[in-house]
């Protein structure tokens, strides 16, 4: 204890010129290792959606009624704030993820300095900067936004393992629960990490209260409530306005109503995720026994174990294995990474080995993935802008982003393109009425991909989709997409087309 607050109170006083150059040196690692896919329009499909629902929120739309996802609101009013702050939001959004990416690297630092050095704790935040890119975290995804929440959560119970009597634990504790709170309202699954926090508080509380339930439980109670809060208040005001049902059925029933097929490879995903952390978990290994060698095992430690354990339980929640579902991973594991890295020689060479594979994995020069997108992208809104007037573009498989540039109306309120096009979406979203309703409509233009990336299919919502294609529509362009490269066709409504009007490719 008498070490850790030692630890505890040179982070905490440490010049303001030491924070100043910690914050500064972070930054200038955060445009180092993504800043150059700023205005990268294509970066992941997951948020360009959460754009075009920030953007439409700014016209009126109501997320879970007018616009349906499962995500929870602040994830929605967090881009909803940005995305005043560019023409088309898309740098904006991606600023923003930054600002959050780079203070999320500081709560490293400042934790890791109870495991490690102060070179050590800044290579560990400078190793979370480098791994984010790699784990689809080079713009907005979620967990890049809440990660910051949960670190300040978690810097709070550190402190909560440093203080002297109840009181004070309680108030740490009653912090990190706000935090833990709000993260959950950027998205769901960080509860599994705020479970962990709140049973490791506990914990405390009752070492330090000597088993007096009299005096835990009502604490441990508020901990609950302030938690929950944040969730209840959205709940409450979507009850107020009328939209209470639309509410729980997106956020907490449809999730249940999500299957995915037999052929989902989830293996197959398991092992590229497995791969691109195997780096970083190695480093971390061998820190764990690094530490082990050169201190016992306090309350500091076993807290950062455990909650590595229950980052690692909410990446295999969801059966998914997606390699942003592990971002969250990356704020424990990188502290733990720190004493390694504070070694002279083992420390920069480890860092060395993350920015290698992340260039072999990106390419060289980095920024040619991003122009290949703007090109793509930019072709893609050209070929569908002469037809927005005459209806609601509708993509079936393809970026979302294209509503945004084209400033096309919805055909649906199933705007993200899985909800009816992937086979697990079948019964949450009713899809087969919803893919009937649409169609009804006769979307002047159709980009429709000529296959699918890993996702299988709903066959259903396909085949009724190609029935009309064959029908009443003609394709009229083609344009490669992503990687590895797939077409997205442009198929326009006959009646629209000049008599004579030939493909392109």
């Amino acid at each position: 204890m008498a070490y850790m607050s030692i630890a505890a109170k040179q982070s905490i006083d440490r010049p303001v010129s030491k924070i100043v150059w910690v914050l500064l040196s972070l930054l200038s690692v955060a445009l180092f290792t993504r800043g150059w896919r700023i205005g990268d329009p294509d970066i992941h499909i997951d948020e360009q959606f959460y754009l075009l629902v920030g953007d439409r929120m700014w016209q009126g739309a109501l997320p879970y009624v007018d616009i349906w996802d499962r995500k929870p609101i602040l994830l929605f009013l967090i881009y909803a704030a940005l995305r005043p702050l560019s023409p088309d939001g898309i740098a904006a959004y991606q600023i923003g993820a930054l600002v959050f990416a780079t203070a999320t690297a500081f709560m490293i630092v400042l934790i890791a300095q109870r495991f490690a050095s102060l070179r050590g704790a800044w290579l560990a935040g400078a190793a979370y900067l480098v791994y984010l890119p790699l784990l689809g975290g080079a713009g907005g995804q979620a967990p890049v936004f809440y990660n910051l929440l949960m670190a300040i959560g978690a810097w709070e119970v550190f402190r909560a393992c440093e203080a002297d009597d109840s009181a004070c634990i309680w108030r740490h504790g009653l912090r990190c629960m706000l935090c833990a709170g709000l993260a959950i309202q950027v998205k769901y699954i960080a509860m599994i990490e705020g479970i962990g926090f709140g049973l490791w508080l506990t914990i405390l509380m009752i070492r330090q209260a000597r088993g007096f339930a009299v005096r835990i439980v009502p604490r441990v109670a508020i901990w609950i409530a302030v938690a929950v809060a944040p969730t209840l208040i959205a709940f409450t005001f979507y009850m107020l306005i009328g939209h209470g049902l639309a509410f729980a059925q997106a956020n907490f029933l449809s999730i249940f109503q999500k299957h995915q097929p037999a052929d989902f490879p989830s293996a197959d995903i398991l092992l590229i995720t497995s791969f691109k952390l195997a780096p970083l978990l190695f480093v971390a290994a061998f820190s764990l026994l690094h530490i082990l060698r050169q201190r016992p095992v306090d309350l500091s430690l076993s807290f950062l174990l455990l909650w590595t354990s229950f980052a690692i339980a909410g990446f295999f929640a969801l059966g998914n294995y997606y390699d942003h579902y592990a971002l969250p991973l990356l704020v424990p594991v990188a502290i733990l990474c720190a004493p390694l890295l504070a070694t002279p020689v083992r420390g920069p060479l480890a860092i060395a080995v993350f920015e290698a594979f992340a260039i072999w994995v990106f390419g060289f020069p980095p920024d040619a993935l991003k122009k290949a997108h703007e090109h793509q992208i930019e072709a893609m809104a050209e070929a569908a802008q002469p037809y927005m007037s005459r209806g609601c573009l509708y993509l079936f498989d393809a970026p979302p982003v294209i509503y945004l540039l084209t400033h096309s109306c919805l055909p649906s309120r199933y705007a993200f393109p899985g909800h009816l096009n992937e086979a697990a979406e079948a019964e949450a979203v009713d899809a087969t009425h919803a893919m009937a309703d649409l169609l009804a409509t006769r979307p002047p233009a159709i980009f429709y991909a000529d296959r699918p990336l890993r996702t299988p299919r709903n066959l259903t919502t396909k085949a009724m989709l190609e029935d009309v294609l064959t029908r009443d529509y003609q394709a009229t362009a083609s344009f490669p997409q992503g990687f590895p490269s797939r077409w997205q066709v442009l198929y326009v409504r006959k009646d629209l087309l000049p008599p004579n009007e030939m493909p392109r490719r």
